[in-house]
């Protein structure tokens, strides 16, 4: 809708009238390429913004069961030194591990299990359909101007887009990162696809571009 609306308000009359379309988007892959384009910024955009709701909730939490936790141990700790050693030694490791385990994400509250479930699918959805979108676009790009890849700033932007979320994935499943660290490169690619979405097409110059705020 803001999309719409945007083009609507901001595009100068000559961009909005209809017309013939240019040659090389007289294609079957329009209709499939575009679609699948589309789906995938708009399921990266979704995901990217949970992740960054479950990097602000997550810090909130451990900020506001920090304290919390640092005084239950401690008078935990006091408590136990009236008992024998061997009893107050486990009591305290007992309770230190147990409020060390409700500060990890995920551990303790519901809402960030939701959130980095959500938005984990989100932007696994999306990568998929980005990853389909690059290559349909790859094989169009070769049946309308004979290569497949021209680095034009369209497809240089998506490639980067596609690079920040397999980043995001990596981090996530092989390299162990913790999820707040690997939500957080899912949320940085809300500004990248952003940047691929709205940007390139305003300031850009390419195959892709309709760009009218550069004077093109």
């Amino acid at each position: 809708l803001l999309a719409v609306g945007g083009a609507t308000l901001a595009l100068p009359p000559e961009l909005q009238k209809s017309a013939a379309l240019v040659p090389a988007l007289k294609s079957n892959w329009l209709m499939m390429h575009v679609t699948v384009m589309m789906m995938s910024y708009a399921a990266l955009m979704v995901g990217s913004l949970l992740a960054a709701g479950f990097v602000g909730l997550d810090v909130y939490l451990e900020l506001t069961k920090g304290a919390d936790s640092s005084s239950s141990t401690a008078g935990a700790i006091a408590e136990n030194e009236s008992m024998d050693g061997g009893e107050a030694g486990s009591a305290a490791v007992a309770t230190v591990v147990s409020n060390a385990a409700a500060l990890l994400p995920g551990r303790g509250d519901a809402r960030l299990v939701e959130l980095d479930s959500l938005s984990y699918r989100s932007l696994g959805l999306g990568f998929a359909l980005l990853t389909v979108g690059i290559i349909s676009g790859a094989v169009w790009a070769n049946e309308a101007w004979g290569s497949y890849w021209s680095w034009d700033p369209k497809e240089t932007w998506a490639l980067i887009c596609w690079l920040v979320y397999a980043s995001y994935l990596h981090t996530r499943l092989v390299a162990g990162w913790r999820p707040r660290d690997a939500a957080a490169v899912g949320a940085f690619g809300f500004v990248v696809v952003w940047i691929c979405y709205v940007g390139v097409n305003l300031f850009g110059v390419g195959l892709h571009s309709y760009g009218f705020l550069n004077g093109s």
